[in-house]
């Protein structure tokens, strides 16, 4: 498909959050690796790698909310049983609850535990499921249609040696070739995923639905992935091959991967660690790190009804580039917080990690 961009381009408002809502008033590093959900004019932020730690990684099990309403930030008194601290995890809101899945620590390594915090009496829990859960895994991404929520990819360890990703010496944040073997979890065999998982909120039950034709994604981790009506949208994240810029729709009533997608426009570059955000019919793409571990700084949007990347127009405050930051719809407006910016490949770490945050509006 040609792209038609000049009939349709976008104009994308983007306003830093200042005064009062600029900063939590509590202590809080800058951090990346955290995730987000909102509920009504709510935002719920948890975990990440926290700033200034050297080389060894300390992760997080804060949960701080910023209130659209009053642009406030809070940290509420938590009740129940405390998930472990943890980054690149999943986290999403069916209704007043939210369901954080996965994860990794590096002195414990990854997670496939299940952790539900319910917004009303600021309390989580464990819930009993039913059904064979995704295998321990980091780098997922997960987004709700319904009650049902939807899990895709990831990195970690793979059961079946037969299974395992050659990692070929890869030393690389979008892998974890670099951490220890202490963690030494099934083998120390580690991979990607390109498996799809469905968690049924109401009947807390897990369940793997049949991917019903070719085109399946790449196993994959660190990718962008968000919900468009009964559709999943997935763009780029990091192969066994490098990073990538294909994108994919996956249609949930049919299970099917569209296989015909002629995609027009201008394709954004290759990167993992970026954020793809549902704004109506659209997908909002912003930032992640390229093939030359650089940083984006744009914004990028797909329309599903065109099947097209049209072009955008920046007004207002222009984030700096980074990654592993999130982003989340809040009624009309995305809020795009934290994360991390000016990797070294020489220590494998980024040097300047992130507490702004911004307010998009198409």
């Amino acid at each position: 498909m040609n792209g038609t961009a000049g009939s349709h381009a976008i104009v994308v408002h983007v306003r830093k959050v200042d005064g009062e809502g600029a900063l939590p008033t509590f202590s809080y590093t800058g951090r990346e690796g955290q995730v987000a959900c909102s509920v009504g004019n709510k935002v719920y932020i948890f975990g990440g790698v926290e700033q200034g730690q050297g080389n060894e990684p300390k992760e997080s099990n804060e949960l701080i909310v910023f209130d659209l309403a009053t642009s406030k930030w809070s940290q509420p008194r938590i009740a129940g049983i405390l998930p472990p601290p943890r980054s690149a995890a999943s986290l999403v809101a069916v209704g007043t609850k939210l369901y954080l899945f996965g994860g990794l620590s590096h002195m414990s390594g990854w997670f496939d535990d299940l952790f539900v915090f319910d917004t009303i009496t600021n309390s989580w829990s464990i819930p009993d499921t039913e059904g064979n859960r995704p295998r321990a895994r980091d780098k997922l991404q997960a987004v709700a249609i319904d009650s049902n929520i939807y899990y895709f990819g990831g990195f970690g360890p793979k059961t079946d040696e037969a299974e395992a990703a050659d990692l070929d010496g890869e030393d690389d944040d979008d892998d974890e070739a670099d951490i220890p073997e202490a963690h030494d979890q099934d083998a120390a065999e580690f991979g990607w995923f390109n498996d799809l998982y469905v968690l049924d909120t109401v009947n807390l039950k897990w369940s793997q639905p049949m991917q019903m034709n070719l085109g399946v994604p790449t196993e994959r981790a660190a990718h962008g992935m968000c919900a468009i009506g009964r559709n999943l949208v997935i763009f780029g994240g990091r192969d066994i091959e490098d990073r990538q810029n294909d994108l994919h729709i996956f249609n949930v009533d049919t299970r099917k991967w569209m296989t015909d997608l002629q995609v027009g426009g201008k394709v954004p570059a290759p990167r993992s660690f970026h954020t793809l955000t549902a704004a109506g019919n659209k997908a909002v793409l912003f930032g992640g790190r390229g093939r030359d571990d650089k940083h984006f700084d744009t914004f990028d949007v797909f329309d599903i009804d065109l099947k097209e990347w049209v072009p955008v127009t920046i007004e207002g405050d222009k984030p700096a580039a980074r990654g592993l930051h999130c982003a989340v719809a809040v009624g009309d407006s995305l809020f795009l917080f934290g994360g991390s910016g000016d990797f070294s490949p020489e220590i494998m770490q980024c040097q300047t990690f992130f507490t702004d945050a911004y307010l998009v509006k198409l």
